[in-house]
């Protein structure tokens, strides 16, 4: 009888294991946030704006921003 208690807590651990693990693997992947891409953020802006401006120069370096 002893036996029987174990086995069911097995069974009980392989269905928590088999519905928790890619639920929570679901959950990560949808709160997870997305990397902003190099062109996205303010530098990338700033650098592009500036290389528009001037006709595909490297800005200044002793610009202060």
């Amino acid at each position: 009888m002893a036996g029987r208690g174990r086995a069911s807590a097995v069974i009980v651990f392989g269905w928590v294991v088999a519905i928790g693990l890619p639920l929570a693997v679901t959950v990560g992947v949808i709160a997870w946030p997305e990397r902003i891409p190099k062109d996205r953020t303010a530098c990338g802006i700033r650098e592009r704006i500036e290389r528009e401006d001037t006709d595909g120069m490297k800005p200044d370096a002793s610009r202060k921003y």
